[in-house]
C-alpha cells in the first residue's frame, strides 16, 4: 500500500471553524494509505473550474449571480489579460460596489529574491497602480516565526492557514466577489504565485487574472499611477481569532512530500509497463539548479522559457507554451505534479499548463518542492548530472 496525501478539498461552508492549513511538510497535512495514487489526486475534484465556454453560468459557493457589467464581462473568466484591457475597466469603473458585488481591485505581487530592490518597499513608497493593495508573499505565509508548529523546517514562502489568507483579504478589503487583477513592477517575474493563492484559497478562478506587462508599462500607456507614501499590511498584526468575512477554503492544488514520493514509488515499481494514468508526471522548472539534483523522473521545464524573453511579465503565445509542452511529453491525459525550488515559480507553470488547456483538476503544486525535498534523507535523487 502507498502513503498519500489526504488533502482536504471540500467547499467551505460559513460556519467553517478551526484551523486547517495547507503545508509542505508532514505537519501540514492529514495522511491515508491507499494503493492508487490517483483516487488521492483526485478526491479533492468536487468542483471543476468553468471552461470558457461556461463564463457566462453562475459559478462559485460564493455568489448569489454573476451578472457583469460590460467592463468587467470583458475580463470575466480569463487568466491573462492585457494593460489595454485593464486601463479600459478602471476608466469604467472605480472600486465602489457595482449591482452585483463585484468590483475590480488591482494587487501589487511585486517580488524579487536578486539585487537591492524590495517589492514591498518600492509600493509603500510608490508608484503603484491607483487604488492597488500589496501582497507580500513572504509576509502572507505560514512562516516559522509566526506558525513553528506547522513550518518546523523554516521552509520558505509557504502557502498561508486560509485562516491567515481570509483576515489578510478582510484587512485588504477584497471580497469574494471582487476580479482580482495581480500585476508587477519590472523584473518581478513571480507575481503568478499570487495568482495562485488566490485560486487556490477559493477566489472565483473567473475572476483572478494576471496583468501582461508591469506597472512601468501601464503608466506608459496612460494607466493611473498614485505615489503617495502608504504602508502595506503585516500578518503579525491580523487577527486571526474572529469570524472573517471573506470566506476561504482549504487550499486547492497543493500537494505534500508524500504525494510526490508516492508519485515515484509507482512510476519505479510499474518500470515500462507504467501507463499514462497509473504515475503522474513530476515537472520540475528550475533553471540551471536541476542540474544539481532532482526527483528522479523530474522533467525539466525552466519557469524562463515559458514567458517573453524580454518581458517576463508576459506569457508566450499558447501555441509557444503548447509546442514547450508537446516536445517534453506532457499529455493532457495524465496528471500531474508541479515542482521548483520553493513553490514559487513553479506557479508560472501552473498558468501555462491552464492556458494551454489541461485540466486544473489535474495539476498539484508540490509547495514544498527541492527546498524540502533535498534535505529530506529518505527522499531519492537523481545526482547523475553532476
Amino acid at each position: 500500500m502507498i502513503i498519500w496525501c489526504g488533502l482536504s478539498f471540500l467547499v467551505i461552508c460559513k460556519q467553517a471553524q478551526g484551523f486547517s492549513f495547507p503545508a509542505r511538510t508532514t505537519a501540514l497535512y492529514s495522511l491515508t494509505v491507499s494503493g492508487h495514487f490517483k483516487s488521492a489526486m483526485s478526491a479533492h475534484s468536487n468542483t471543476k473550474t468553468p471552461s470558457k465556454s461556461q463564463i457566462n453560468q453562475p459559478h462559485g459557493p460564493f455568489f448569489g449571480h454573476d451578472i457583469e457589467t460590460p467592463y468587467l464581462q470583458s475580463l470575466f473568466g480569463k487568466n491573462l489579460v492585457s494593460i489595454e484591457e485593464c486601463i479600459e475597466a478602471q476608466k469604467q469603473c472605480d472600486t465602489s460596489e457595482n449591482s452585483d458585488g463585484a468590483r475590480l481591485v488591482f494587487v501589487d505581487g511585486s517580488w524579487l529574491y536578486k539585487g537591492d530592490r524590495n517589492g514591498r518597499i518600492e509600493y509603500e513608497q510608490g508608484k503603484r497602480i491607483a487604488g492597488a493593495r500589496y501582497f507580500d508573499m513572504d509576509d502572507i505565509s505560514a512562516s516559522f516565526d509566526l506558525f513553528p508548529e506547522l513550518n518546523p523546517r523554516k521552509l520558505p514562502q509557504m502557502l498561508p492557514p486560509k485562516q491567515l489568507f481570509a483576515a489578510a483579504m478582510d484587512e485588504l478589503d477584497i471580497r469574494n466577489t471582487d476580479h482580482v487583477v495581480v500585476y508587477g513592477t519590472e523584473e518581478s517575474e513571480f507575481i503568478p504565485r499570487i495568482w495562485f493563492t488566490f485560486r487556490a484559497f477559493g477566489h472565483d478562478a473567473n475572476r483572478v487574472h494576471l496583468m501582461q506587462g508591469s506597472l512601468e508599462a501601464w503608466e506608459e500607456q496612460g494607466g493611473k499611477i498614485e505615489s503617495a507614501p502608504t504602508t502595506a499590511i503585516k500578518a503579525s498584526t491580523l487577527d486571526l481569532s474572529s469570524q472573517p468575512r471573506y470566506l476561504a477554503r482549504d487550499a486547492k492544488n497543493v500537494c505534500n512530500m508524500e504525494a510526490v514520493m508516492s508519485a515515484i514509488m509507482g512510476h519505479q515499481s510499474l518500470g515500462e509497463s507504467s501507463t499514462q494514468e497509473s504515475s503522474p508526471l513530476i515537472l520540475d522548472t528550475r533553471t540551471s539548479s536541476y542540474a544539481k539534483g532532482h526527483m528522479p523522473g523530474a522533467v525539466h521545464i525552466p519557469y524562463s522559457s515559458l514567458v517573453d524573453p524580454d518581458d517576463c511579465l508576459r506569457f508566450k503565445p499558447q501555441s509557444e507554451l503548447q509546442s514547450i509542452f508537446d516536445k517534453a511529453g506532457v499529455t493532457k491525459d495524465r496528471r500531474i505534479i508541479c515542482s521548483c525550488g520553493s513553490g514559487v515559480t513553479v506557479c508560472s507553470l501552473f498558468v501555462a499548463l491552464l492556458e494551454c488547456g489541461y485540466d486544473p483538476d489535474d495539476i498539484s503544486i508540490y509547495d514544498g518542492s527541492w527546498a524540502e525535498w533535498k534535505d529530506e534523507p529518505q527522499a531519492p535523487k537523481d545526482m547523475s548530472s553532476l
